[in-house]
């Protein structure tokens, strides 16, 4: 993006949390940001040297997989979330296949393998008041309709 130029549309970058690279104008005083999803180059820049920083920014941008160790805590984009035991159950099983499909048979048997909790909203019940929990992280739980549920980040979200 070129900057002072585009100043409108880096700023709409920056509200949308995605990486920007700005090709600053000769003469023009660069932004004052900290931001590790922006950087800057000063006009005219070698094209290798554009490309480098680049895929900088995109590796600092991916979202890294979400963990829980072994204290129910939900450590994900640089935050943690101390979970209850019934909700850092479900999410331990939703990781375990992270950002694919388990189906709702399969969780219920293993949240509730001696079959305890038989009311079929049991699980859905469950999944809602997680979902809720998440969704400050930037993660969000998926029906998969007729299928199940997956754990995957928001996109939207500003948070990974």
């Amino acid at each position: 993006m070129r900057w002072p130029e585009q100043a409108v549309e880096v700023e709409a970058y920056r509200r949308r949390r995605m990486p920007r690279l700005l090709v600053v104008a000769p003469g023009a005083r660069p932004p004052a940001s900290i931001d590790p999803l922006e950087d800057w180059v000063r006009a005219p820049v070698d094209e290798k040297d554009l490309q480098a920083r680049w895929e900088t920014l995109r590796a600092r941008a991916a979202p890294r997989d979400p963990v829980i160790d072994s204290e129910g805590v939900l450590h994900y984009g640089g935050r943690r979330l101390p979970l209850a035991a019934g909700e850092a159950h479900l999410v331990r099983l939703l990781l375990d296949s992270y950002r694919s499909v388990v189906g709702r048979e399969e969780l219920a048997a293993k949240m509730w393998p001696d079959g305890t909790s038989a009311r079929r909203n049991a699980l859905d019940v469950r999944v809602l008041r997680t979902r809720r929990r998440l969704a400050p992280l930037g993660l969000v739980i998926r029906t998969v309709w007729r299928r199940g549920y997956l754990l995957d980040a928001d996109s939207g979200s500003d948070v990974a």
